[in-house]
């Protein structure tokens, strides 16, 4: 049976979702305990619950373990994780990656496609329909298995109210992702910007979970951001987003983003490369500037050389501020950031620690890189369905 999501309009389905979310944030409970945290009657918890493990969201997880307990032990019950499967698509500039995973997120099975634009954009997302189903044929999955597929893309994506979804960043004319995609896999298509998609994912499986008002930042090739406020990743009526990058640094108009981006990064090493100011990047590319590249950082970004390290320190610097700038006006719980420049050996070493003494901030843990890293080409995608269909966390 396909979950078809949750109503919000009466307060059953308001309390099914705070169950859910309860349960999604601290792990198995009783229901005597999920009353107690949400200030509703054991009947109510009892009657939801009770309907929830009937369809297979929820199941029980044995008993509780408690000192001196006198009378009937509480029974465990949590999220099902196996209970249905979510379909990832994250297309990025370069590479499109296609998954299936569990509801809890754990990716089941993928494919990597090179993202070709010079395709007309309807052909390749025939060829990315192709590819989900083949991963569903191997894992033995029908559509009807599957609560849906999310999206994740990069720029700006538009609200369903207004018009359909679509991706001018990738192809010169707006893509109908959503009704394309949801007419070949035939399952419902949740499409979203692919920063905000990893901060939704940030609430639902990593630090938002205890800490729901966060500054998020990708680095890397470029920079993106979004904002959680109260648990919902922040967007106006119009769909627009928060965009970091965006911030004007000085009187010519330069953005943080063009001051800071791999483009950026590579153009200033070509001009400085040199036997005398660049020497152990001398060495180890032989001399050759043109191996300096946008698309080759993570060659030449992982040697130890003094000038390529004064460059991104300075660029550190530039982030660091911005970053502080925006904790000042909101201000955050936490800041939380990701991306391949952050794992750059020099920016990995030193990036927090720059911000932490710099601004002297007391709290060591109030900026950390994501611990979802590992999973960012498919956790964004799911986490967007499990919070359209499910947890609606997003204003």
């Amino acid at each position: 049976m396909k979950y078809s999501g949750i109503n919000s309009n009466d307060v059953k389905s308001e309390n099914r979702s705070k169950i859910i979310r309860l349960l999604n944030d601290k792990g198995d409970m009783a229901r005597k305990d999920i009353a107690t945290q949400l200030g509703l009657t054991a009947a109510a918890v009892t009657q939801i619950s009770n309907e929830l493990l009937e369809i297979g969201i929820l199941k029980e997880n044995g008993e509780m373990e408690e000192e001196a307990h006198v009378g009937r032990k509480k029974i465990r019950i949590g999220l099902d994780g196996d209970y249905t499967k979510i379909l990832g698509i994250c297309i990025e500039r370069n590479v499109t990656v296609v998954s299936v995973n569990n509801m809890r997120g754990r990716c089941l099975l993928k494919k990597t496609l090179a993202t070709d634009t010079s395709l007309p954009p309807e052909i390749y997302l025939e060829k990315i329909i192709d590819t989900a189903y083949e991963l569903m044929d191997s894992l033995g999955l029908s559509p009807d298995d599957i609560l849906g597929a999310g999206v994740s893309v990069p720029g700006y994506v538009s609200n369903e109210r207004m018009k359909e979804d679509d991706i001018p960043s990738l192809w010169d004319v707006p893509v109908p992702v959503r009704r394309k995609l949801e007419r070949g896999l035939r399952i419902p298509v949740v499409v979203e910007n692919n920063v905000n998609a990893f901060a939704i994912a940030e609430l639902i499986y990593g630090a938002g979970r205890e800490k729901g008002n966060f500054v998020f930042v990708k680095w890397g090739p470029g920079l993106g951001s979004a904002i959680a406020i109260n648990n919902k990743v922040y967007g106006n009526q119009d769909g627009r987003i928060s965009e970091l990058g965006h911030i004007v640094l000085d009187e010519e108009g330069n953005t943080l983003e063009s001051m800071v981006s791999v483009k950026t990064i590579a153009e200033r090493l070509r001009e400085k490369f040199s036997e005398t100011e660049t020497p152990a990047l001398w060495e180890a590319l032989g001399g050759d500037r043109e191996k300096i590249t946008a698309k080759t950082v993570s060659l030449w970004g992982s040697i130890h050389d003094s000038g390529l390290e004064k460059i991104l320190q300075s660029v550190m610097d530039k982030l660091a501020l911005a970053l502080n700038n925006v904790s000042m006006v909101l201000p955050p719980d936490k800041i939380i950031y990701y991306g391949s420049l952050f794992e750059l050996p020099y920016i990995k070493e030193n990036f927090k620690k720059v911000f932490i003494e710099r601004y002297n901030i007391e709290d060591r843990d109030f900026i950390n890189k994501s611990t979802l890293g590992d999973s960012e080409d498919s956790i964004g995608a799911v986490a967007i369905v499990f919070n359209d269909k499910i947890l609606k966390l997003k204003a």
